[in-house]
């Protein structure tokens, strides 16, 4: 909003109608009782230049000195300014009346005493004075006030248009004009209107001025134009006979008529400059209106240049497998992308142009300005404008180039980075699948493939990218790639440094020795017993044998010194086994520690954790699960006993470093069960991970400020890789182990890791049934699991069971229930279910045993049916498997029987209030502590309830395993 006026502009107008204001304030009104009583009145005549004024004789009213004032000032008002300059004629008529009655008027006037009309006519013209005083006016009092009301009439006409046209100015010097084009041409449209009304009127009073000079002359068919040359410069009445009071009437009724004229002057004087201005202030708004518009589009532009997929996370992702067909979709993304680029970039040059005419438009709208000297605004509004319309362009432009050469450049990379990232990807799995490798050959195969790996990386000449001057973000993407690259170059070259001591250190010194005098030239193979297989040992020639007693017959003639070495290298590599199990298990506890505080302590900061979705937020426990209770033990247990027992071993050489680490594996057996929570909620909490929280910026600012290379997904699947990584190095601990007692300490802790493995792995599979209609929790621990089982089914009449059908089931064991399942594989082993078809309650088995002393199938005896089962092997004697079935089925029958005997005594016990006292009595004198018999901690450890999960896919493949299945069908196998 803004005036289009300064605050003196309009002064000289004000002024002007003041003055026309001042000028016709007469009315006749006021004063027309007083002129009827004929006290005074003025004909028109004129003495010497001067008006003359006529007090009449009345003797009947007495003229008080209010009626002669009033009437006098409204009298000395009727003639123009000219004559009142002049002065006033007075004649008083007191003929009728005596001396005292002019006392009054006398006392403030200049007397000249006329005794005789004579002496008066030698004062004053005979055509000047009425016929009262001898004189020649016809003067008719009633003609000339209906004459002078009607002049008056037309002056206050005058009087409240010049009211109007300074209320008009008023409000235009007043108004603020708005911002918008519609409502300035709005104003101008009401102005004009406005305009328009005000010569309508002052061509109507003219007209009406016009036609009382007409009246007055007697004229009335005289034209208007006629009534104009009749007046000249002095206001004086040509080739008409008029009476003085009729001139001073036509006098009056010209003056108001050059008010007219001047008004009708000024309103075209304003209405000039104003509507210039009004116009300009359109052609303004027409303006700001056309950058507003290219403004919009300019801003839309580049929003969709800046909403173009990004380089880093669109169209590369450097943390994943890509192939050639990866590689090709990229290039007609990035193709597409082109596309939409030059389309963009035609729009925009469209619009540049525009632009560039508004900004021309602009510059002449500054030069009109400083041409018209009564325009004094819009030029600190259009040049700023112009500025900012060329700075728009210019940054559209560069953006657009920005963006085309980056995709050039991407498009031209992304072969090579493509290479290199397919290098990576395969180092890391060859890392991982790489097992711990002791022996000669298997650590001499593995060093050469890495070897031969990093020859690869030398061969893509990686270096020139780095010499490469690219822009953001595709300079970050290399640099990503690059950091990737020294990351598992740094890994392989480690692994390189330790196979290639353990390759050292497993060829011993060949010692030289002379052949006995009956040996044979003959050629043979050196065959290490302890890796030979049977079959091999079938096949070797006797001349082998004869080589093997020539062989022992040298080493025992040999020196103690090479049994020496022997031990020392055996120590030496058990040593080294704890040193990674204690190492590694301190990077695992580290990562566990990074993960709950730089993940889980922010889900609780409100300022952190607003912008996360409430789904997540309410789902926090299912995305962490019962990591922090893993951590606890880990941190505070399990690593402290693994460096005690370490730092014993530095001090005591003599004690036997394995048997320790067997026992801290089997007093820490119960605290194991905590990876059963977390095993079975681990699919559910991938499935959290990729439908809510994969990509989001929260997770990925947190990756980024703890320098993790991987997400989060990553570090959430290290208590499963760890749990199975324990009976491996147990494996290689046993491997070289010398002491045989020290050997049996380390079997009983592998095998307590087995079976918590197996527990895991069988409970995994209990996921998977479908089709039971109440909740699994309900039905205990599982216990065993079988795959395959034959099962056939008797029905007892009498003393006889008739077979009524054999199928194939598999059978969860629980321990309360036993389950009989068909299972559904759909898809290879990927889609695996398990369809319930029957239970069985353990509180209805009656015998458990062998049927008829064959010890390869057992049968599980109820009251109505018997059921024969025929297990099927997994590489264990089938006469132990089911043994051990036998076992754990009557186990849990015994502890059923039990626990319901119990329950059955405690409902008969409650009944009794003197029981009731007497153990209450008990329980205030004596306080029992209850401790897991399997564990050593001073915490109790409560049993780890089953929770039902959709787990999509269990499968066992004659070996121990574990396998998790997200909703993009990625899946897991972890094998032990």
């Amino acid at each position: 909003m803004m005036s289009l006026y300064k605050q003196d502009e309009l002064q000289e107008f004000f002024l002007t109608l003041q003055h026309i204001f001042e000028e016709t304030s007469l009315s006749v009104l006021s004063t027309v009782d007083l002129l009827h009583e004929r006290l005074a009145f003025i004909t028109g005549g004129i003495s010497h230049k001067c008006p003359i004024l006529t007090f009449s004789d009345n003797s009947q009213i007495e003229l008080t000195q209010e009626k002669y004032k009033k009437l006098i000032s409204y009298l000395t008002q009727v003639p123009s300014e000219n004559e009142r300059q002049c002065g006033f004629v007075l004649i008083i008529d007191r003929r009728s009346n005596t001396w005292n009655a002019v006392k009054s008027i006398i006392s403030y006037i200049e007397l000249i005493m006329c005794r005789t009309l004579s002496e008066l006519h030698e004062y004053l013209n005979v055509s000047q004075l009425s016929k009262d005083l001898g004189g020649l006016i016809n003067f008719r009092l009633f003609e000339w006030i209906e004459q002078r009301m009607t002049s008056e009439k037309l002056t206050q006409s005058i009087h409240e248009l010049n009211d109007i046209l300074l209320v008009f100015i008023k409000e235009c010097y007043e108004i603020e004009f708005p911002n918008t084009v519609e409502l300035i041409q709005k104003i101008l449209h009401q102005h004009s209107i406005q305009k328009i009304e005000f010569d309508q009127e002052l061509q109507r009073i003219k007209t009406w001025g016009h036609s009382l000079l007409c009246i007055i002359h007697q004229e009335h068919k005289q034209s208007l134009t006629s009534h104009n040359n009749t007046i000249d410069k002095n206001n004086d009445i040509q080739h008409l006979v008029l009476s003085p009071d009729q001139s001073a009437h036509v006098r009056a009724c010209i003056t108001a008529l050059l008010h007219i004229d001047r008004i009708e002057s000024i309103l075209s004087q304003f209405w000039s400059i104003h509507t210039t201005r009004l116009n300009y202030c359109l052609v303004l708004r027409h303006f700001e209106q056309r950058f507003k518009e290219i403004q919009t589009v300019f801003i839309q532009l580049y929003n969709e240049i800046i909403e173009l997929p990004n380089l880093n996370t669109n169209l590369l992702l450097v943390d994943h497998c890509q192939s050639d067909n990866k590689n090709n979709n990229h290039k007609e993304e990035i193709d597409q992308i082109l596309i939409q680029l030059d389309a963009l970039s035609q729009r925009t040059q469209t619009m540049i142009s525009h632009a560039t005419q508004l900004a021309n438009d602009g510059l002449a709208l500054i030069m009109e300005q400083k041409k018209q000297q009564t325009i004094s605004y819009g030029n600190d509004s259009i040049e700023p404008k112009r500025q900012e319309l060329e700075e728009m362009k210019k940054k559209l432009i560069e953006q657009i180039d920005e963006k085309r050469h980056n995709l050039k450049l991407l498009k031209i990379y992304i072969d090579k980075l493509g290479s290199i990232n397919d290098w990576c990807i395969r180092g890391k799995d060859m890392l991982a699948m790489q097992s711990i490798h002791l022996s000669n050959d298997k650590a001499s195969q593995s060093l050469n493939e890495l070897e031969y790996f990093l020859t690869d990386l030398s061969i893509m000449n990686i270096e020139e990218l780095q010499h490469t001057s690219t822009p953001e973000p595709l300079r970050t993407m290399i640099i990503q790639v690059f950091n990737r690259v020294n990351d598992i170059r740094d890994l392989c070259e480690k692994r390189c440094e330790q196979l290639r001591h353990l390759v050292r250190s497993t060829y011993r010194p060949i010692q030289c020795v002379h052949p006995l005098p009956n040996q044979q030239n003959e050629s043979f193979n050196l065959i290490d017993t302890t890796i030979t297989p049977i079959s091999q040992q079938q096949q070797i020639n006797e001349h082998i044998s004869k080589f093997d007693m020539d062989f022992n017959r040298l080493l025992l003639s040999s020196n103690n010194d090479s049994i020496i070495n022997h031990n020392t290298k055996m120590d030496k590599k058990q040593r080294h086994v704890v040193t990674e199990l204690l190492v590694t298990e301190q990077v695992y506890v580290e990562e566990l520690r990074t993960v709950i505080e730089g993940y889980m302590i922010k889900f609780d900061d409100f300022e952190q954790n607003r912008s996360l979705p409430l789904v997540i937020l309410q789902n926090k426990s299912i995305l962490f699960s019962n990591l922090p209770d893993i951590y606890a033990f880990h941190a505070t247990s399990f690593l402290r006993d693994l460096q005690q027992i370490y730092n014993d071993s530095l001090l005591n050489n003599t004690r036997s470093i394995g048997s320790a680490i067997a026992s801290c594996f089997i007093k820490r057996k119960s605290n194991f069960k905590l990876y059963e929570q977390y095993v079975l909620n681990k699919s559910q909490s991938e499935h959290i991970w990729e439908q809510y929280c994969c990509g989001h910026s929260f997770f990925t600012k947190i990756q980024q400020s703890l320098g993790h290379r991987l997400p989060l997904d990553s570090y959430l699947l290290k208590p499963i890789q760890r749990i199975t990584q324990y009976q491996l190095l147990l494996k290689e601990m046993i491997k070289y182990t010398r002491q045989e007692q020290e050997r049996i300490h380390l079997q009983e802790a592998l095998y307590v890791m087995l079976n918590i493995l197996s527990h895991l792995n069988d409970v995994m599979h209990s996921t998977q049934i479908v089709g039971y209609p109440e909740h699994l929790y309900t039905l205990g621990q599982i216990r065993l699991r079988g795959e395959n089982c034959l099962i056939s089914k008797e029905k007892r009449r009498g003393t006889v069971y008739t077979r009524t059908k054999t199928s194939t089931r598999d059978i969860f064991v629980f321990e309360r229930v036993i389950l009989l399942c068909k299972k559904k594989d759909e898809g290879n082993g990927k889609f695996l279910q398990y369809q319930f078809k029957e239970m069985i309650k353990i509180t209805d088995i009656a015998v458990c045993t062998y049927p008829k002393n064959d010890r390869k199938k057992f049968e599980i005896l109820l009251k109505d049916y018997s059921y024969i089962i025929q297990l099927s092997s997994n590489g264990e004697a089938i006469e132990e498997m089911n043994s051990r079935w036998i076992d754990t089925i009557k186990n849990c029958i015994t502890q059923q029987t039990e626990q319901h005997r119990g329950e059955t005594k405690h409902r008969s016990t409650s009944l009794d209030p003197s029981i009731n006292a007497r153990r209450r009595r008990l329980q205030n004198r004596k306080i029992v502590f209850n401790r897991t018999p399997e564990s050593d901690d001073e915490q109790a450890h409560l049993p780890i309830t089953l929770i039902d999960l959709n787990i999509d896919n269990i499968t066992q493949n004659n070996k121990l395993v574990l396998l998790f299945q997200t909703k993009k069908k990625k899946t897991l196998h972890i094998k032990w």
